[in-house]
């Protein structure tokens, strides 16, 4: 059997919650849409990277960017990878959601630390930060990407293609979260 391929957002959703990549990748779920997806995809457009753009001193903005690495079995589409006039390459990404304080999500972080991992495959170069701009606070957060989350990133990936192939379930977790989660119906016989 050949093996899949996971996507960043699968490791986002994973360090969100380990059930939501079970529904999708086990049992094959569709995840009932919300609202908050649906205003998430339309807020990308393009006055969002101006401000972004100006304050990184972009010198190229690529949006909507596909990577693949073969190596770690990982796909995505990038909302946005700046090239700053130093060359420097930055990861984007555009959340609907409001940030916890000052500081990026993890799961965000791990996201962007899987991004970061395909486009230093594919570019030759290292990451050292990324961006998240959190559109409902307006606010534009940095987060530094060293080894230390990029392996997390890795682990994490290895921790959801075990979950994949022995089909082991997640403990259920109650949080406030699980209010708007898109898997909430199927998760509360299991809960």
């Amino acid at each position: 059997m050949e093996e899949e391929y996971l996507t960043a957002v699968d490791v986002k959703h994973y360090a969100y919650c380990p059930r939501i990549v079970y529904f999708t990748h086990v049992l094959h779920l569709q995840e009932r849409t919300t609202e908050a997806m649906l205003y998430g995809s339309e807020s990308h457009d393009e006055s969002v990277i101006a401000p972004v753009a100006a304050r990184l001193r972009a010198s190229k903005i690529i949006r909507d960017l596909e990577l693949v690495s073969d190596r770690l079995k990982l796909r995505g589409k990038l909302d946005y990878l700046i090239v700053t006039k130093f060359n420097e390459l930055i990861p984007v990404e555009v959340k609907w959601t409001e940030p916890i304080g000052e500081a990026v999500k993890r799961d965000h972080r791990l996201q962007l630390a899987s991004y970061a991992l395909m486009v230093e495959e594919n570019f030759g170069r290292t990451v050292k930060r990324a961006v998240v701009y959190y559109t409902r606070a307006k606010k534009l957060l940095s987060t530094p990407l060293d080894e230390d989350i990029k392996n997390e990133a890795k682990r994490t990936l290895k921790s959801i293609f075990h979950m994949i192939s022995e089909e082991e379930l997640p403990k259920a977790v109650k949080h406030k979260r699980c209010i708007n989660c898109g898997f909430k119906d199927y998760c509360k016989p299991l809960v």
